[in-house]
């Protein structure tokens, strides 16, 4: 199937998506987060040129990275940029820098200690790669995995952007909304959320229902109280896109006063129909307040980016025409007219789905030259005290001719390792794994933030390769509970702030025990015993220099927060949770400092949710959910003999 594309008609429609994309986002920016039925006709208010958002601002670090690397780059060299470039801290954001620091390359920086997996942060950077793939839904996708995965693998923050890479890609040249949205959807999963979500709205709108009570069907169905959630908005997406009827302003004002996170679907649907329609077709009304230029924020950093949505274009148009060179030749940008012959069923790709669907998150693959160094770690990248971390390391060829030698591993000082061996892969493609264990003696050992691990891989006639993946240490914790009585009423570790100490409490005389938990979730449910009550959670915070710390906190219950046994702030009947909605700032000294959460529970359940947050200007580019240069894995030396 070949398909030649107009280079005076792609740049219309790139131009078209560039510009939608900042007129949705602007409409939507003072809306965004709100929930409930709006009544906008227009901008309010009206812009005097262009705004930042994140859902341009980190597309143009993937431009750049195109630009460098071209079209072979990698979902390695896409966290790589992001370290170098993007600071916004928050949310997936934050948690997906946070283990890329840590070491973890993705598709584990997206998936581990990421309660925000499902949300719009990957889905709203799925433009770029639809741009240099056009007409090519299957290689746009596999773009846009490599990059959701750096911050949301495994959840549905993945098929968000593979769906509208997909249908954005095949927008270049079939215009039919729900011919594209089939595309979409053939390219994710027929029950994940995303789907249903989109396919109620397909139905509801077939059916007739106008489109506020559609809006209340899709919530009750697929809504979720953070507003972020991909999947409904993808469906708010697929609303204004239906209902509007192809009008631009009419069809973007609709998806924006459905609430939720009104900047992302605005620009997204922006974005959707300025590929179909092309930017000559915006309505000046819309056009003329955000201009052409480029407002990028403060969390883009160290990049060289154009500034007149023109450039833009025309830098992206350039990266086009090697990316389909090097990936889809059967598409050609060329001076004569657009000549779209294709067939539907032909711009679909069920078969990457199912290569996703398979691809565990909780894998990292590295690319070692003759092989490469699968790293599988179970259900969760770190290790503990109480129990050995096992992992599985699994050699892949990626010879012509057969390979032979030995893998052994290496562990930090004082601990203990075991695994490796020796392995013959005979050709391309074949594979020997090696079940490995680590474990770590608390008297020896003093687990850190990341924790390296070496591989050795000997190749006989080819030397060593040496590499070194991370596991993350865990999070040591005391807990003491339950106590009676609510969160106002004093209890025993409250008052003496004694590690050591024990107190009457709801069933009987409690005492603080340890805990390892693997993330920054812990769940205390086996506690309270299935009835209210309070539990106290004391960590202990060490720091090698006088600095400044954010503590975020997160409760599904009421709770308080001490700092070396003084109030450092407290939360009342909290909303349902959402990391982190409470910060609590606090400069503290070099050396060790007691933190203790105390939380209720009034129905014998209870979710609680610590980071260690910074959040000064001078230092943003370590901004975000997790410093790498605070411990709290490990117990100070005056206590930690009483709990080993």
């Amino acid at each position: 199937m070949g398909i030649r594309l107009n280079r005076d008609e792609m740049f219309d429609r790139v131009m078209g998506c560039w510009l939608g994309k900042s007129i949705g986002g602007t409409l939507g920016m003072p809306l965004e987060g709100k929930k409930g039925l709006f009544d906008l006709t227009y901008y309010d208010p009206v812009p005097e040129g262009a705004i930042f958002n994140d859902d341009l601002d980190i597309q143009l670090v993937w431009l750049r990275a195109l630009q460098e690397l071209g079209p072979e780059l990698t979902t390695h060299d896409l966290g790589r940029y992001w370290l170098e470039h993007v600071i916004y801290p928050w949310d997936e954001y934050g948690l997906g820098a946070f283990n890329l620091r840590r070491g973890f390359a993705p598709p584990v920086s997206g998936a581990f200690d990421n309660w925000y997996v499902d949300c719009e942060g990957s889905p709203i950077r799925s433009e770029i790669w639809a741009m240099v793939a056009p007409a090519a839904p299957e290689v746009a996708a596999r773009y846009a995995y490599m990059d959701a995965i750096i911050d949301h693998a495994g959840g549905e923050g993945v098929w968000g952007e593979m769906y509208l890479a997909a249908l954005e890609s095949a927008a270049f040249i079939v215009h039919d909304a729900h011919e594209l949205i089939e595309i979409g959807l053939s390219l994710i999963p027929e029950d994940c959320r995303t789907a249903r979500a989109v396919r109620d709205v397909l139905r509801w709108h077939r059916e007739g229902v106008e489109w506020t009570r559609c809006r209340e069907l899709l919530l009750e169905a697929h809504g979720h109280y953070n507003p972020q959630d991909s999947p409904q908005n993808q469906g708010i997406v697929t609303l204004g896109w239906l209902y509007g009827d192809g009008d631009f302003g009419d069809s973007i004002l609709k998806a924006v006063n459905c609430g939720e996170d009104t900047d992302c679907t605005g620009a997204t649907l922006g974005a959707i129909m300025g590929i179909v329609h092309g930017a000559e077709a915006i309505p000046a009304r819309w056009k003329d307040p955000v201009s052409e230029g480029i407002a990028v924020g403060w969390g883009i950093v160290g990049l060289d980016y154009p500034t007149r949505l023109e450039e833009l274009t025309r830098q992206t148009l350039e990266m086009t025409e090697k990316v389909l060179a090097a990936k889809a030749p059967h598409v050609q940008v060329v001076d004569e007219p657009t000549g779209a012959a294709y067939e539907i069923e032909a711009l679909k790709a069920p078969g990457l789905m199912r290569e996703v669907e398979e691809t565990d998150p909780m894998t990292a693959v590295y690319d070692l030259g003759p092989v490469a160094l699968h790293v599988g770690y179970g259900e969760t990248p770190t290790i503990g005290y109480d129990a050995p971390a096992q992992v599985m390391v699994t050699l892949e060829s990626r010879s012509d001719v057969a390979l032979a030698g030995q893998l052994r591993v290496q562990a930090p000082h004082g601990w203990e390792a075991e695994g490796g061996g020796e392995f013959t892969l005979v050709s391309r493609g074949t594979t020997e794994t090696f079940s490995c264990e680590f474990s770590a003696d608390p008297e020896r050992v003093k687990l850190q933030v990341s924790n390296p691990i070496t591989v050795r891989i000997a190749v006989q006639g080819q030397g060593e390769i040496v590499h070194r993946f991370p596991l993350a240490g865990e999070y040591a914790w005391l807990v003491a509970g339950p106590f009676a009585g609510g969160l106002h009423d004093a209890v025993g570790p409250e008052e003496d702030f004694d590690p050591l100490g024990n107190w009457e409490g709801r069933d009987g005389a409690v005492r603080f025990e340890r805990r390892s938990f693997p993330a920054s979730e812990m769940h205390l449910d086996d506690v309270l015993g299935g009835e209210a009550g309070v539990v106290c959670a004391m960590t202990y915070l060490f720091t090698s220099v006088d600095t400044h710390v954010e503590l975020g906190l997160d409760c599904s219950g009421s709770f308080r927060v001490y700092v070396d046994g003084e109030l450092a702030g407290q939360v009342i009947d909290p909303p349902p949770v959402r990391p982190v909605r409470h910060i609590f700032g606090l400069d503290v000294a070099e050396g060790w400092h007691q933190v203790l959460v105390k939380a209720l529970s009034e129905d014998g359940e209870l979710e609680l949710h610590f980071y260690l947050m910074d959040d000064r200007p001078e230092v943003k580019s370590r901004r975000g959910h997790g410093r790498t240069d605070l411990i709290n894995t490990y117990l100070p030396d005056d206590i930690a003999p009483d709990f080993d």
